[in-house]
């Protein structure tokens, strides 16, 4: 179309601020995706959080078992009446099973949106005001950043977490204090404090005593405290950790407890367990506080799960046997996968944190990219380095931000025939 104007195209104010501060840059975008036989020059997104150990079986009963009715073909299934079971129903039932609460999980005090990415970036969005902070303790889920930042325009405070205390005890709890302090000014304050439970990507759950200083905090300091539960059906014990940490939600804290359950919301979705993220749902569970649970339900009106995704899990979570069949072996695989990348370690001279939930496992590569790059630049600038040439060389991994920056993020759960492939592209 030939143009009638020179006159400069602009976005509003906001928008233009906006496009100078994404969160990251999506250099990898378009990248076609790795696979064996069709497309073995393709990108290995190594940094995806995915289990693709059970692919196969889960396909198997979703092609058995997937229907669609006239129903389905109507909007949003899940927020209207329906003849048709919906996750509305399904997934809080699911929940009492996997959470075990003290009060039972209601289909009132849960929403359903599709993915938790989005679930969280609205209810941020409800709890803060702009320039509020968020507070996280090293190391934590990168991504979180992005959904601090838009489009709540919150902060993220970050309590620096020294290499010699474990993030996950309940010695962490003056670093969160003293973050808090910090930051509180006239002019700003902390409106939200995060648990990750089992934590990424530490891949281990929190003892009970730490959750409860969480909360406590949060109530202390007047915060919400949101709880990311997502990982929570994936606790595995292993040949390095027979008697893994057992997982506690925050949902079933003792009664004793100083926290007022209206400030604790929980993050929750069925996709991790079964390796579906691309099945896009996501889970708020609110049981005390109706207001979050109706702000956050009116946002995703526009933006609800799909039918197909609402009627295909809700048959299988409907289904508890085959459920606790899948989750059972699923804990099993990801044990074996788990091994295989310590022998990979092991073998490499490569330190590691030993994973007791998730599928991720923190790796030091100190001694290879101090043999590969130069080592008068400082180490932040050699991590960068080595992360473009593995990426350059088709492998997508990112370094940990906690206290030792040569760890990077390894997700352990992908075909053995995978893993190989990643091994030898890093060690090259």
């Amino acid at each position: 179309m030939a143009t009638s104007s020179s006159r400069e195209v602009k976005l509003s104010k906001r928008g233009e601020a906006r496009s100078q501060t994404l969160w990251a840059p999506n250099t990898y975008w378009g990248a076609e995706h790795f696979d064996l036989e069709r497309n073995p020059d393709g990108l290995i997104r190594e940094n995806s959080a995915e289990n693709l150990l059970l692919n196969d079986r889960l396909l198997k009963y979703i092609h058995e078992h997937f229907r669609l009715s006239e129903e389905h073909l109507k909007y949003r299934i899940g927020l209207v009446n329906s003849f048709e079971p919906t996750l509305i129903d399904a997934l809080p039932k699911f929940l009492n099973r996997t959470l075990k609460p003290l009060v039972p999980i209601t289909p009132e005090a849960t929403v359903i949106g599709p993915g938790i990415g989005g679930v969280l970036a609205h209810l941020l969005w409800i709890l803060t005001q702009p320039g509020d902070g968020v507070v996280l303790t090293t190391p934590f889920y990168t991504t979180y950043v992005r959904d601090i930042r838009y489009p709540a325009q919150a902060v993220p405070v970050v309590a620096q977490i020294p290499a010699d205390v474990d993030p996950l005890s309940p010695a962490v709890l003056p670093f969160i204090r003293k973050a808090i302090q910090e930051n509180e000014t006239p002019t700003r304050k902390c409106s939200v404090l995060i648990l990750c439970n089992p934590h990424n990507p530490l891949g281990r759950a929190y003892p009970v005593e730490t959750i409860v200083g969480y909360a406590e905090i949060a109530e202390e300091f007047d915060l919400h405290l949101i709880s990311d539960e997502l990982f929570a059906n994936q606790i595995f014990s292993s040949r390095l950790s027979p008697n893994p940490t057992p997982f506690t939600s925050v949902l079933s804290l003792p009664s004793s407890t100083k926290c007022n359950p209206a400030r604790i919301h929980v993050l929750a979705t069925p996709t991790k367990d079964f390796g579906a993220s691309g099945i896009k749902l996501g889970g708020l569970v609110s049981q005390h506080n109706r207001d979050v649970v109706k702000c956050v339900r009116d946002a995703l009106i526009a933006t609800p799960i799909s039918a197909a995704a609402d009627t295909i899990f809700t048959t299988i979570l409907n289904d508890e046997k085959w459920c606790e069949e899948f989750l059972r072996d699923n804990r099993v695989v990801m044990a074996k996968a788990f091994e295989l990348l310590v022998d990979w370690c092991n073998f490499h001279g490569f330190p590691f944190t030993i994973t007791e939930a998730g599928v991720f496992s923190l790796v030091d590569f100190a001694s290879a990219i101090r043999k590969t790059e130069d080592q008068s630049l400082p180490v932040k600038e050699q991590v960068a380095n080595a992360t473009q040439k593995l990426l350059d060389a088709g492998l997508l991994m990112g370094a940990s931000n906690d206290a030792i920056p040569t760890r990077f993020r390894v997700i352990f759960t992908f075909p053995e025939r995978v893993m190989k492939v990643c091994g030898k592209s890093f060690v090259e």
